[in-house]
């Protein structure tokens, strides 16, 4: 997941971000590191413009280019999403 990248390359910084969302930098910097809430990610998503998925673009499965790779947040277990 690359959360910092993409709200880099959509031209804003996380102190932004934290700023729109009423917390400290540190305090989203601590939301992204751990593991984000779909909540969370829908918010960061709605204030760079966005959506949730950008922020796994760079786990394409190496074996399949048009699945998404990723773990659940809250049991570890690989997810596999087919891109169509």
């Amino acid at each position: 997941m690359d959360i910092k990248g993409v709200v880099k390359a959509h031209g804003t910084t996380l102190t932004k971000v934290a700023e729109k969302m009423n917390i400290t930098k540190g305090r989203l910097s601590q939301i992204i590191n751990e593991k984000p809430t779909v909540d969370n990610l829908r918010t960061i998503a709605e204030i760079v413009g966005c959506k949730v998925g950008d922020f796994f673009a760079d786990e394409i499965s190496e074996d399949n280019e048009s699945c998404v790779v990723t773990k659940c947040p809250h049991c570890g277990k690989e997810i596999r999403v087919k891109l169509e």
